[in-house]
C-alpha cells in the first residue's frame, strides 16, 4: 500500500546545499525528496529554487510550537483569503503566523494558527 506524503515544508536552495544534506536536516529520504519534487538530476540544483519537503500528513504541525492564536485545519476547498475572512482577521496576518506555508498549496489537514 502506497502511503500518502504531504508537503509538510517549502525549502529554498542555498549556496552549498546538496539534497543529501536538505535530507538530513529535514529527516527524509534522498528518493522520497526526488519524487516529492520530480527532481531527475539531484546535481542540478538551483540556488533560489523552491522544493518540498515531504512528510505524512500527521507529522504537519505548525512551524512555532506556541501558537497566539487558535489553531485551524485546512478543510476541502479553503483558500487562505477564506480562512482570514472567516476568523476576521488579515491575510498578511496569517502568513506572518505562518511562515512556513505556501499559500497556493495548503494541503486538506494541514494545521495553520490563526493569530488572535
Amino acid at each position: 500500500m502506497k502511503r500518502k506524503c504531504y508537503c509538510v515544508a517549502i525549502y529554498t536552495i542555498k549556496p552549498g546545499d546538496t539534497l543529501y544534506s536538505i535530507c538530513k536536516n529535514y529527516n527524509v529520504s534522498v528518493c522520497d525528496l526526488m519524487m516529492a519534487n520530480k527532481i531527475r538530476n539531484p546535481y542540478n540544483l538551483r540556488i533560489g529554487m523552491k522544493i518540498c519537503i515531504p512528510g505524512e500528513l500527521e507529522t504537519m504541525e505548525p512551524t512555532d510550537p506556541v501558537c497566539q492564536g487558535t489553531l485551524y485545519t485546512v478543510e476541502k476547498g479553503d483558500t487562505l483569503y477564506m480562512i482570514a475572512k472567516m476568523h476576521r482577521v488579515s491575510l498578511n496576518a496569517i502568513m506572518e503566523a505562518n511562515p512556513d506555508i505556501d499559500p497556493y498549496n495548503l494541503r486538506v489537514g494541514m494545521k495553520l494558527c490563526i493569530p488572535k
